[in-house]
């Protein structure tokens, strides 16, 4: 077996505290829209799944974060229903695109004469939760269900008046990875 040395890269817990409360207080809030985006499904059993997808998760491991979300969970809601999930992933836009979870896009298609700007776009696709990590300069804005960015499509046009036409939703239906293994013999 191979051997793999691997260094600590120890959280301060008081981050790992603070982003708990943070994400206690997003509980509570109930934002329509910005980041975190939380997800919970109820099984028939009374148990719940919960995904948190959040891009303060970046360099925070995956085990820490599943002890924050049951941490916020417990401030914002009680033990009992702490207690009641099953199973709390956190993953940041990127990661959750990547595993397939994000498949619809908003997107600024501005043109000249436009009213609006490319940096007034970017700037209030930010405020709505956009992430940056993968590019500073085009942001994501990333989305799990067509009926969710049309609802995000229309909250952009109302924050950036005169923006309606410049917002265009897009759908990722395959990878080109997929589509050249399908021609392969």
């Amino acid at each position: 077996m191979p051997r793999k040395i691997r260094g600590v890269e120890e959280q301060p817990r008081r981050l790992i505290g603070d982003l708990a409360e943070q994400l206690a207080g997003e509980l509570k809030s109930a934002r329509p829209s910005g980041q975190p985006a939380i997800e919970e499904q109820t099984f028939p059993t009374g148990s719940i799944r919960v995904t948190v997808i959040w891009d303060k998760w970046d360099r925070v491991a995956l085990e820490d974060r599943t002890a924050i979300i049951l941490r916020a969970y417990e401030l914002a809601e009680g033990r009992g229903y702490r207690d009641k999930i099953a199973l709390a992933s956190g993953l940041t836009v990127p990661e959750a695109h990547a595993a397939g979870m994000l498949p619809f896009q908003i997107i600024p298609a501005v043109r000249k004469g436009d009213p609006v700007t490319s940096e007034q776009c970017r700037q209030t696709m930010i405020d709505e939760g956009a992430s940056t990590l993968s590019s500073a300069d085009k942001p994501q804005l990333r989305f799990a269900t067509e009926e969710e960015a049309e609802e995000a499509r229309k909250r952009l046009g109302t924050r950036l008046p005169n923006s309606e036409p410049v917002w265009v939703i897009t759908q990722e239906v395959g990878r080109v990875e997929d589509w050249v293994q399908a021609g392969e013999p």
